[in-house]
């Protein structure tokens, strides 16, 4: 039963000679529209994806393994998809849960990423309405950092020690 046949049915018994006071009816209301709020909020709560990922952070060319579950839903079709930072589509996929609702998917971090973050969107249809859920992931590209200086320093004394062990054969 909906607000308006909650309504016709509370005016169609007051017309007919129930002497009903205005905070009965309030009350009736009140708790017709608390039940309403209730059932829909609880039905909402178990259609949720949860997504999980073996580790934060990746560097490209590494494998990603993301785990994830629709709560009560075995066999369900989940679409995955996975960008970069720029919004480039790395991976799309469908998958089927398990009898238990959980999914697992792999997939490469591409060797030519960049570093920054790639945003994963898990999408099911569950008791006709779609379902999203998004993670992100970062990868990131090693720097050479403070081992830059160090292969320098010995690769120019690398150079000189050759080129002076040069002079100093050829002088021979």
């Amino acid at each position: 039963m909906d607000m308006d046949d909650f309504m016709k049915c509370y005016f169609l018994t007051n017309r007919s000679g129930n002497n009903m006071n205005i905070f009965s009816s309030l009350f009736l209301v009140v708790v017709f529209t608390v039940t309403l709020s209730f059932s829909n909020s609880f039905a909402q709560e178990s259609q949720t994806i949860t997504l999980a990922t073996d580790k934060a952070s990746y560097l490209p060319g590494d494998t990603v393994e993301l785990k994830g579950t629709i709560s009560g839903q075995p066999g369900q079709l989940v679409a995955i998809q996975v960008k970069d930072l720029t919004g480039n589509l790395i991976i799309i996929r469908t998958i089927q849960t398990d009898q238990n609702g959980n999914f697992v998917l792999q997939f490469k971090i591409p060797t030519t990423a960049t570093s920054g973050e790639f945003n994963i969107v898990a999408s099911a249809k569950i008791n006709g309405s779609v379902v999203t859920q998004t993670n992100a992931i970062t990868a990131t590209v090693p720097e050479f950092g403070p081992v830059v200086p160090v292969v320098l320093v010995i690769s120019i004394l690398s150079i000189i020690l050759l080129s002076f062990k040069t002079r100093v054969l050829t002088t021979f």
